[in-house]
């Protein structure tokens, strides 16, 4: 891929490195190199990827360290950024417009959470975070939040308000941890939001219940047991949608593999739901999936392949 970059040096210590600043052609899927010219590959220049009509995910290596002022900004179809925690400055506006983006995958090597926090101020939407940390896998989703104002012509002021549970959600975040459990009593304001934002709140707990205490736990699966119809009609649409990539698709979060984990915790006519409405899309992939497959009984193991 044709990256368009300088060799920069550093002002404390001297040391060179690569700054990238664009690239020629296209590319759905951007992996940025670790290194060029045998230079780390530590800053991503300002506006570098702005207004990218074709990247729909980002890969950047450990090496990176600087992401500079509205580096991805209005990227319309971007949806997945993976990267580590080895970001020490984060500008603003890197993700700003970025209206597809859902995912972030980060791994944590150095205790740093900084970076999710960066993301979450600088999106307001709805984002779902895969945390690896060591042998250890979460996955928190964080709802969206919206600004209001009304004008108080009595007061002659104007008035401001924060709509949605997002705003707090993100509270549970600092520089070095998660509030797992500050995250999970808030469940009951995500409700409040909308089934959607719930039911995938619901869903990566479950399924990745690092640090889950058990009352949340039965919460969340009570949950999941409830809307478990709606679960499904949104995940197999999902899969109609991009059905060109899911047969490739092995991710821990694509709407195949989350189907499938989920069956154990459905409620039985939902799984013959699931499988008569995968029938009836044509979604061959999933329905070979899913035929033959019985809910278990409470408390046993469960698990199939292709």
């Amino acid at each position: 891929m044709p990256f368009l970059y300088e060799i920069c040096e550093n002002r404390k210590d001297s040391h060179k490195f690569v700054q990238i600043n664009g690239f020629e052609g296209s590319a759905r899927e951007l992996v940025v190199p670790d290194s060029i010219e045998g230079y780390e590959v530590e800053a991503i220049g300002n506006h570098a990827f702005s207004g990218r009509n074709d990247i729909e995910s980002v890969v950047l290596p450990a090496a990176v360290k600087t992401l500079y002022g509205f580096a991805f900004h209005n990227c319309r179809k971007l949806k997945k950024i993976s990267l580590f925690d080895s970001i020490d400055d984060y500008y603003d506006g890197v993700c700003r417009q970025c209206d597809s983006l859902s995912d972030i995958e980060i791994r944590i090597e150095r205790g740093w959470y900084e970076v999710i926090r960066n993301f979450l101020a600088d999106n307001d939407k709805t984002l779902r975070f895969l945390i690896k940390r060591d042998e250890h896998t979460s996955c928190l989703v964080f709802p969206e939040y919206v600004y209001d104002f009304s004008e108080n012509p009595m007061a002659r002021t104007i008035q401001f308000s924060i709509g949605g549970s997002g705003m707090i959600y993100r509270e549970c975040v600092d520089r070095k941890s998660v509030n797992y459990r500050e995250y999970d009593k808030l469940f009951e304001k995500a409700v409040i939001d909308g089934n959607a934002v719930s039911e995938d709140i619901a869903i990566s707990r479950v399924l990745f219940p690092y640090e889950l205490s058990e009352g949340y736990k039965e919460k969340y699966e009570s949950f999941i047991k409830k809307n478990s119809r709606s679960i499904i009609i949104r995940l197999v649409e999902d899969i109609e949608n991009n059905e060109t990539d899911v047969a490739l698709d092995k991710g821990e979060l694509s709407s195949m593999n989350l189907i499938k984990k989920l069956i154990p915790y459905f409620v039985e006519e939902s799984v013959d739901f699931a499988v008569k409405l995968a029938a009836e899309k044509g979604l061959t992939l999933l329905s070979a999936a899913l035929i033959g497959c019985e809910k278990p009984p409470a408390g046993s193991s469960f698990t199939f392949e292709f």
